[in-house]
């Protein structure tokens, strides 16, 4: 309670802020409850950053999808070499070295043996450039990931879901609230100028000496507590709608008008189809987001155990040289298979493998328990329920009750049949009913909001 009224006056003096800094924007935006709740879904931050997650997972899926597909690089490289190797073979025999015209000697021939020239090992600059085809043919860990992506695609929807169920809960109770306030408001000013008549009356009467001038005095106590239940209600009633627009996304300095007609909704037969509902716990979003975490927590288990199996990966490589040496040992294509095999890690993949259970196992046990509190939970806010609509029901009688008193009351007093001690404590208990109703209503439709969210109903 405390903090509803801190969000009050926090949201009251904002308003107050903004209408003195822009006095000439007024903004005017009629809404049914529907209307409210899907205006705040397209403007709410919690619901636009759960989209933007939804479309990340979303990504992801093809993140790890590609991963498995083909993969094509490419590289291109300048080098210069400051002293490029040689090879050299030596002497070689020179037969443009023998005389000619005589005849050769021993010391001829040795003498036509020349030092060869050397060959070059490479070049001194030079540009390269390769591209490398691989195909990943098998990894346990890929066909794991691929799954978990669309998994946690589901958790990302789920969040989502979860995010719009909170906003119409949110929504829905403030606009319950704002529209309670308005018709209290309504009420007690309809009570207002019944009294202000009957003043007028008994203003009239003192003066012909019919009545006893205290018990004019005591209408216009009457009259004066009226008034300030008036003023405080529609400062509590502004308060409430800032309260809503500001849930919605609307600007606090703007008007909103609500549509819907609270008749609807003080009908008992509005509450008592709730009565008979039975209650799914795997219907709840809450629920179905825990599933989707097993699911999760189960897969990065199997994803460690799968680290005792080998991978498989192809791959094919064309090498280009812009310059070539006279003798060059690099292939121009190469194509091979890469296998992978895990053979010892000092027990760290079976520690994984086992932490991985634990957790697992964890998981399962938050689920369990989650799913006892969602019931409690559940049983807790029906039996709030109940006790709010036989709240509802009486006090709806007793405000109707305690009108005709106070209404009945005031003739017998203008007849002088009734004291103005009559008509004071009619007054008190019909003003005290009345709060006790409202408030009532506002208490059963909360409870209401709360069972829809758990029903997942509309």
């Amino acid at each position: 309670m405390r903090k509803c009224l801190l969000t009050f006056i926090i949201l009251g003096l904002i308003y107050e802020g903004f209408g003195q800094e822009k006095s000439g924007t007024v903004v005017k935006s009629q809404f049914t409850l529907e209307e409210a709740v899907q205006y705040a879904i397209q403007n709410g931050y919690d619901v636009k950053s759960k989209g933007i997650d939804l479309e990340v997972a979303k990504k992801k899926i093809w993140e790890v999808t590609a991963q498995g597909l083909p993969q094509v690089s490419g590289t291109v490289a300048y080098q210069h070499v400051f002293e490029v190797p040689v090879l050299s073979f030596g002497y070689a025999f020179d037969p443009n070295s023998l005389p000619t015209g005589v005849n050769l000697t021993k010391q001829d021939i040795l003498n036509a043996y020349k030092p060869a020239a050397p060959i070059s090992l490479g070049v001194a600059n030079n540009t390269t450039w390769d591209v490398t085809v691989s195909q990943l043919i098998f990894s346990g860990e890929y066909i794991v990931g691929l799954r978990a992506s669309k998994v946690f695609r589901e958790m990302s929807e789920q969040n989502l879901s979860k995010s719009l169920e909170d906003i119409k809960e949110s929504v829905s109770t403030s606009y319950y609230l704002a529209m309670v306030m308005d018709e209290n408001v309504r009420i007690l000013k309809e009570t207002q100028q019944i009294t202000d008549s009957n003043l007028k009356d008994l203003i009239a009467m003192g003066d012909q000496g019919l009545i006893e001038q205290t018990g004019v005095d005591q209408v216009r106590i009457i009259k004066s507590t009226i008034d300030n239940a008036v003023s405080s209600l529609e400062r509590a009633a502004i308060v409430s709608k800032n309260l809503l627009k500001f849930q919605m996304g609307l600007p606090i300095e703007g008007e909103i008008t609500l549509t819907d007609k609270i008749d609807k909704y003080t009908d008992e037969s509005f509450f008592t189809s709730y009565l008979g509902e039975k209650f799914d716990v795997t219907k709840t979003m809450d629920y179905q987001i825990l599933e989707t975490g097993v699911k999760l927590q189960k897969l990065s288990w199997d994803r460690e155990k799968t680290t005792f199996l080998p991978s498989l990966a192809g791959f094919y490589r064309h090498y280009e040289q812009l310059k070539s040496a006279t003798f060059s040992f690099q292939p121009k294509n190469v194509a091979g298979i890469n296998i992978s095999v895990p053979i010892f890690s000092s027990g760290m993949r079976s520690v994984k493998v086992q932490q991985a259970r634990l957790n697992f196992e964890k998981m399962k046990l938050t689920q369990q328990q989650a799913t006892e509190g969602l019931n409690l939970q559940y049983q807790n806010t029906f039996n709030e329920f109940q006790t709010a609509f036989a709240s509802f029901v009486t006090n709806k009688k007793n405000m109707e009750l305690a009108k005709r008193i106070f209404d009945q009351t005031m003739i017998k007093y203008k007849e002088g049949v009734a004291s103005a001690m009559d008509l004071n404590t009619s007054e008190n208990q019909y003003l005290t009913t009345q709060r006790d109703y409202f408030s009532s209503l506002n208490s059963l439709l909360t409870a209401k909001v709360k069972l829809n969210k758990l029903l997942s109903k509309n």
